[in-house]
């Protein structure tokens, strides 16, 4: 029988992978073999994997309840060798649409190759080339028409975005790794239309009645020789007024993701960027506002999404057809409670089975799935990759993700001893050209003043690499360190206890360059952290968010598994005393005859 990796070189999905791709996605593939009626999946449990019959059978059937709560079959269907399903669910987890079991009468094993969903996005944030060669005739479409939902068919187009998206440090967004984005769009065309209106009038109206005025002076008049200038003052006027509203409404974002609701808003007088964040388990209510006549009839309005983070609210104002956002938060809150209770249901399910040791009906065929290795770059061992790890603005690290501030701000910083070293080099060719000095003259001055200068400037680039902010699985912390061991503070909260992260861009300069502060709002006012001038606040936003969601994750894991362990248990001892008959009956028996 072929291998994993033979198998998967010459699946249809993966026959245009290369031969070290093939051997990744071989190396985080399990292969199970499973007993003649064996449940592969039960209708309702978690499905976040791709599942591909290498031999045998499989039946689907997936049944649905009437009004009395009778069972009944609603569809089948049958998987042979080469067949697959949940290559959607490798992107966006769901839940088994019906009950699969092994068959094997026909005397070939059922055996499967299954791959995880999380691990694919690992191979493929690994070898990101690899997915266009998983769909190489998908055409991309513009990120403003990206609409996942419903759209299983364009799984690996929208992953394909999603990877390159994750890459742009400068984009609108930060998108997470296994984010999808569900609604995105900008206010109206109708809004831009107002916006725009008075500037468009006043670009081809005003400056051509005023040249029709000046045109109308006699023609030794001084009016009569402004007909040109006066009117092209006024033309440029209008039409800096009609590109900074484009402008203004070009850049504001509204995105709804099956993880978070975002609005990102652009203020182009102050050039402050600013992006407010809640997850979709905080939103608690969804308001669709369309207060006049003319926003009913043009089908435009303003969806006010209360929460339970710290901003309370947030407004997506003035969008074309506001009730996509309420459908689709709508579409999103019912597919967080169906997870949270398929994974419910399939955590309990595994602990009856450990608690009761129930023998498994499947058996794993080879080794066992494993993560893939990190890429080793060739240039580890290089001076300069060490430089870049103790330097650069984000390092991930065992312990977590460290990050520092831009590096504008160690340059603006070390502005005074480069200008001082600057200032003692012109002082110097000055002595000795025109004062006569000799440079043996000068020398130990040089020495000292230029050894003085370059400790400042040493001490200035230690203090800016010093200060750190790291984000753990547990914490995030603040750390201001001085140079050389010579003091240090530290701040912290724990991830539990963050209500809100607001990431912005304060002004031009933090615009252009890109970098601005993370403001962690947490439980307590007097903990709330923020993270000054680091570059890409919204990927930090992300990545905080990532953490956080991790870290919620296996909490919540930890207390079901706790809860299911007790149900295991009372019924462990409900069943053993049931066994040695000792519980009377809790039903009166016959009644007895008068």
């Amino acid at each position: 029988m072929a291998t994993k990796a033979e198998f998967l070189e010459q699946h249809s999905l993966f026959k245009e992978l290369t031969e070290e791709e093939i051997e990744a996605l071989a190396l985080i593939t399990d292969e199970v073999r499973y007993e003649n009626g064996a449940m592969v999946a039960y209708q309702g449990d978690v499905a976040d994997s791709l599942y591909i019959v290498k031999s045998g059978r499989l039946y689907a059937e997936a049944r649905k309840n009437d009004i009395e709560n009778d069972s009944y079959v609603v569809s089948t269907k049958n998987y042979l060798a080469g067949d697959y399903f949940g290559e959607d669910w490798l992107f966006v987890p769901n839940v088994h649409p019906a009950n699969v079991k092994a068959d094997s009468r026909q005397g070939n094993p059922a055996i499967l190759l299954i791959i995880n969903g999380i691990n694919f996005v690992r191979f493929l944030n690994q070898y990101p080339d690899a997915l266009h060669e998983l769909a190489p005739d998908v055409e991309l479409v513009d990120e403003e028409e990206r609409v996942v939902a419903g759209l299983p068919d364009q799984a690996y187009a929208e992953a394909q975005k999603l990877f390159a998206k994750a890459k742009r440090r400068r984009s609108a967004i930060s998108i997470l790794p296994d984010e999808l984005v569900q609604f995105n769009a900008r206010r109206s065309h109708w809004y831009l239309l107002v916006q725009i209106f008075f500037p468009l009038l006043g670009l081809f109206a005003i400056p051509g009645l005023i040249f029709l005025f000046f045109n109308a002076q006699p023609a030794e008049a001084f009016l009569y020789r402004l007909r040109f200038w006066v009117p092209g003052i006024f033309a440029f006027i209008f039409f800096v007024i009609l590109l900074f509203q484009i402008l203004d409404w070009s850049n504001d974002y509204f995105v709804v993701t099956n993880k978070r609701v975002v609005h990102r808003e652009f203020d182009l007088r102050t050039f402050r960027v600013d992006i407010k964040t809640a997850r979709i388990d905080q939103v608690q209510s969804v308001e669709v506002l369309k207060p006049t006549f003319l926003a009913n009839m043009l089908n435009f309005g303003t969806v006010r999404i209360t929460t339970a983070s710290a901003f309370g609210k947030i407004f997506f104002d003035n969008i074309d057809v506001p009730i996509r956002v309420k459908e689709s938060l709508d579409r999103q809150s019912k597919m967080v409670k169906t997870l949270d209770a398929s994974r419910e249901q399939t955590l309990l399910r595994q602990t009856f089975s450990d608690h009761f040791a129930v023998k498994p009906q499947y058996e794993p065929v080879g080794e066992k799935a494993a993560s893939l290795p990190p890429v080793r770059s060739v240039y580890e061992d290089s001076l300069w990759y060490r430089l870049r790890q103790r330097y650069y603005w984000r390092v991930e690290t065992d312990d977590g993700i460290i990050y520092r501030k831009h590096y504008l701000v160690v340059i603006i910083e070390s502005a005074l001893p480069l200008g001082l070293a600057l200032v003692g080099f012109l002082l110097t060719f000055v002595l000795i050209y025109y004062f006569q000095f000799t440079f043996r003259q000068l020398l130990p001055w040089l020495v000292i003043g230029y050894a003085i200068d370059l400790l400042w400037l040493v001490w200035r680039v230690e203090d800016w690499r010093n200060d750190m902010f790291q984000l753990t699985d547990r914490l995030i912390i603040d750390i201001d360190r001085r140079p050389f061991g010579f003091g240090e503070s530290r701040k912290q909260a724990l991830l539990s206890n963050i209500q809100n992260v607001n990431a912005y861009t304060p002004n031009l300069i933090h615009t252009i360059f890109n970098y601005g502060n993370v403001d962690i709002e947490t439980a307590g006012a007097e903990s709330n952290l923020v993270f000054e001038n680091v570059p890409y606040p919204s990927v930090i936003q992300s990545d905080i968010f990532a953490q956080l969601e991790n870290m919620l994750e296996q909490q919540s894991r930890r207390q079901r598994g706790t809860r299911h362990k007790e149900y295991a248990l009372l019924l462990d001892v409900y069943k053993q005393t049931v066994e040695q008959d000792r519980i009377p009956d809790r039903t009166p028996g016959d009644v007895p005859p008068l």
